[in-house]
């Protein structure tokens, strides 16, 4: 029932921040604590595209243009690829 579903949400928002986090984390803050919610901004987002099976590339265009235009970094293409990679499997 309805529990079911939201623990299954709970754990893709949780899996997202993750990977957000450990894997993606453009600025280099996961080891700064008082900075891990700087990624929460995008979970939604990221959170609806992949319920809605999103492709692997438009995982990658909206965090490729997060980095670029939000952040403003210069952004390494094939780390945010494999990325939308590893969201794309959650």
């Amino acid at each position: 029932g309805m529990d079911v579903a939201h623990n299954k949400d709970a754990i893709l928002l949780y899996g997202i921040h993750k990977v957000l986090l450990n894997e993606w984390d453009p600025l280099g803050i996961c080891r700064n604590p008082s900075m891990r919610d700087e990624y929460e901004d995008y979970l939604p987002k990221i959170f609806k595209m992949i319920r809605d099976h999103s492709s692997e590339s438009e995982i990658f265009e909206y965090l490729w243009w997060v980095e670029h235009k939000v952040m403003e970094q210069k952004g390494n293409k094939q780390h945010t690829l494999r990325i939308a990679s590893l969201l794309k499997k959650l």
